[in-house]
């Protein structure tokens, strides 16, 4: 394991950038194939590169998913049938849909994307399943049981939550607290 450069690359990752000489792709797999053998998220932790954590995870997940697709007939076939011969040239916003999920999920959001056929957040937000009325019904139901409470209690309760999860800092400072 190269510590300079793991680290060389994570400032170009911090800054949005690639080296000169190298394509997104290319610097993404090298960035992988770095990495792949160490825990990163313990590593940036360590190194207290925490505010960029998602970018440079994703700079990983990209590389390893370019090396799937590589030889994958299924993949190439499907990148073909939406246009690229190739694998597609990715980026640092491309690079914000993808999850741990298949390549073949991965590819469809991040097509969709270089296609513009939405922002990141419609991509990853059309993906979400949406519960039917029942469901949200008997999930309440279930919730007030577990947690003892009434229906107007619940509902401060979810207005709580919901300010909770949409403010980083407020579900930082309450992670501390339990």
């Amino acid at each position: 394991m190269n510590v300079s450069k793991i680290e060389n690359m994570i400032n170009y990752i911090n800054s949005s950038k690639t080296p000169k000489n190298k394509a997104f792709n290319e610097f993404a797999v090298e960035f992988y194939l770095e990495t792949r053998d160490i825990p990163l998220s313990k590593f940036l932790k360590v190194r207290n590169y925490t505010s960029k954590t998602p970018k440079i995870m994703n700079t990983k997940k990209a590389g390893e998913l370019i090396i799937e697709s590589k030889n994958n007939p299924k993949i190439l076939t499907f990148l073909n049938d939406n246009g690229y011969n190739d694998i597609p040239e990715l980026n640092y916003s491309a690079i914000m849909l993808l999850r741990k999920v298949t390549p073949e999920k991965n590819w469809k959001k991040v097509i969709k994307y270089l296609k513009g056929q939405g922002t990141i957040d419609e991509i990853n937000r059309k993906n979400k399943k949406t519960l039917l009325p029942e469901d949200k019904e008997n999930i309440e139901i279930y919730l007030k049981e577990k947690l003892e409470i009434t229906s107007d209690e619940f509902h401060n309760f979810l207005n709580l939550y919901s300010k909770i999860i949409n403010n980083k800092e407020l579900k930082k400072s309450i992670n501390k607290l339990v």
